[in-house]
Order: structure tokens, then sequence, then C-alpha cells
């Protein structure tokens, strides 16, 4: 009798796979954190935003092409008094031709944060001026060493030059 081309694998090998997949997969908790970001527009004294790149004249309305870097105080709160915990750096580009939105990639570096002093959140995505923002988030380092999830944002106020935005960061790390 000629063996067979094809073995199928042992049932308790599946259960092991089965059982140690499911594991991994438990011992991965869901953190949710909700923090401030505290922009100066370009232009005004302590300015945190600023137009690196144009292409577009004075009397041009257009920042399609446009592209921004910014080092916003992160806070623990809307107040701008509030617990400087960090900040966020990072760049946006203008994307859209209607003037809809654009690309940011943030960099959310915690330096008083509790356990996540020292840690950092990698996030990438669209941002919308006509629905509430979701951008991803693509990693992490020290405590928050290969985040993975979702961030919304909103804006909270926007006085003069002072523009306050609300995250919320949903996101898993490996263990």
């Amino acid at each position: 009798m000629a063996a067979s081309a094809h073995r199928r694998p042992s049932p308790v090998l599946v259960v092991l796979l089965v059982l140690a997949c499911g594991a991994r997969a438990a011992d991965q908790r869901l953190t949710h954190l909700h923090l401030y970001f505290h922009e100066v527009e370009a232009g005004a004294p302590n300015a945190t935003v600023v137009t690196v790149a144009s292409m577009h004249r004075n009397d041009d309305s257009s920042t399609f092409g446009d592209v921004n870097v910014f080092d916003n105080a992160l806070r623990e709160g809307p107040d701008p008094s509030s617990r400087l915990i960090g900040r966020a750096q990072g760049v946006g580009v203008h994307t859209s031709l209607d003037e809809s939105g654009g690309l940011t990639a943030i960099n959310f570096v915690f330096s008083d944060y509790g356990e996540y002093s020292g840690s950092s959140l990698a996030t990438l995505g669209h941002f919308t001026v006509s629905a509430p923002p979701e951008r991803s988030i693509v990693g992490g380092t020290g405590r928050l060493r290969f985040a993975r999830g979702y961030m919304t944002s909103r804006l909270i106020s926007s006085k003069g030059a002072a523009i306050v935005v609300a995250f919320d960061m949903f996101f898993t790390t490996a263990l």
C-alpha cells in the first residue's frame, strides 16, 4: 500500500494551535486614552505650527499642496494651564483639491503621563473637515511598543490663534 502524499494534522495539534492563538488574543487589552493638544497658529507669537512649503502666491486662497509641521503641547485637559503630558509632533499635507482634508502623521510623545512617560504613539491618516476624523494608530515605542488601533479627534475650541483638539485613542499593544 502506497503512503499517502497528504497527511492530516493531528487533532491534538490543531487544538493546541487554536488555544495558543486564543490565549494570545486574550492577552491583549484595549487601552483608551483621552487627551488634548493645544496649537498656536502660524504667524502668532509662540506659534506651534508653520507652513514649510507652499506653491501658492499670496493672492491665491488655495492650500492644496501646502505642507505644515507642528509641535503642539499635549495636555491632560482643554484648559491651557492643565498639566503638560507631552508633545504632539508631526506633519500635515493639504491633499484635497476641494480643501476638505489632508494627510497627517502625528507622533504623540509622552513626557509626564504616568506609566506611558518616555513612550510614544505613531498615527497616520486622512483628516477631513466634513466628519469627525478617524486615523490609524500604526505603532508605538516604550510601554506602547507594537500599538495598533485608531483615534478620533474633535475640535474643542478655536479662539484667536489658539486651537484645542480632543483625541480619543483606542489601541492594543503586544505583551
